[in-house]
């Protein structure tokens, strides 16, 4: 074993050279340490996430804005009838029809609710009672049900009064409406028909109709006729058969619903005939429909 094996060992910086010039022994650099690094969030700032919730929101408010079926406060449709914008005027004239019969076919589903809860009430008072309590029992059911009819007609009523105020504009508009679109004027039609229950106006409505059958546009002239089949006015039967061999779909089913309200008994073969071969599933069943109106059969 070598003495240099027992000899402790110096420090490593005393083995470095010295400096020539300056005769001091040279220090070792030693190196930096590393800065620490940031580390960067992954959360999108608020702006972004802000601006990114907008594009939803806004296409949207256009979509809703420009959607013929958003609902109209009757001084809405007025204000609109007046506008020089056919969009506008469409709104208000689909508006005016939309509005009445979703009025009309829920006082006529509530008149439904009320027949059938009327004749479960007294078939279980039958079941139940005799003699004067049962006597007195139906009289109380009677008057229930008079009352209870008479609030969903005048709801109904109530509603309609307000609509109403918006027929003589409406009325203003068929009368000038020469150079306006067709489908501006198809869509007058339905809202005219929508004052067939209107004491004042029922009348020049259907007359404006049946001017509306001589109409350039075939699309109005159709519109019409269908549409005064409401007070069963046949003036337009023609046009309706005409409907019933057109290759839209369409047509055929808005002919068959017509003539379900103002058809002839001779037209129930016509029907009958698209109800069983019509390739159409919706318009068989407009013509079963009609069919079974016009012959008063349900096979």
């Amino acid at each position: 074993m070598n003495d240099s094996d027992n000899q402790p060992q110096g420090n490593i910086d005393d083995d470095l050279p010295p400096d020539p010039l300056t005769g001091r022994r040279t220090t070792p650099s030693r190196e930096p340490e590393a800065a620490p690094v940031a580390i960067k969030s992954t959360r999108p700032p608020w702006w972004l996430i802000a601006f990114t919730l907008l594009i939803p929101l806004s296409v949207f408010a256009i979509w809703y804005m420009n959607w013929m079926g958003r609902p109209l406060s009757p001084a809405a449709i007025n204000e609109n009838l007046g506008s020089s914008n056919d969009k506008e005027v469409a709104h208000a004239l689909i508006q005016i029809a939309i509005q009445v019969q979703n009025n009309a076919e829920e006082r006529e589903g509530s008149r439904l609710r009320l027949n059938s809860a009327y004749d479960a009430q007294r078939k279980d008072i039958d079941a139940r009672l005799q003699g004067e309590q049962r006597n007195n029992a139906r009289k109380t059911l009677e008057e229930q049900f008079k009352r209870s009819g008479a609030n969903i007609d005048e709801q109904f009523n109530r509603f309609y009064r307000e609509i109403e105020t918006t027929f003589p504009r409406a009325l203003d508009f068929v009368r000038n409406s020469g150079q306006r679109p067709a489908p501006l004027v198809e869509a007058a039609c339905n809202a005219l028909a929508a004052m067939k229950h209107s004491s004042q106006h029922s009348g020049a409505a259907q007359n404006e109709l049946r001017k509306l059958l001589g109409h350039e546009s075939k699309v109005v002239r159709r519109a019409a006729a269908c549409n005064l089949t409401a007070w069963g006015d046949r003036s337009g039967r023609e046009i309706i058969l005409e409907m019933l061999d057109d290759p839209d779909p369409l047509a055929r089913g808005n002919a068959c619903l017509a003539l379900a309200r103002g058809g002839l008994a001779t037209d129930a073969q016509r029907v009958k005939k698209l109800a069983d071969s019509d390739p159409d599933p919706k318009v068989r069943d407009f013509a079963f429909h009609a069919y079974s109106a016009l012959s008063g059969q349900v096979d």
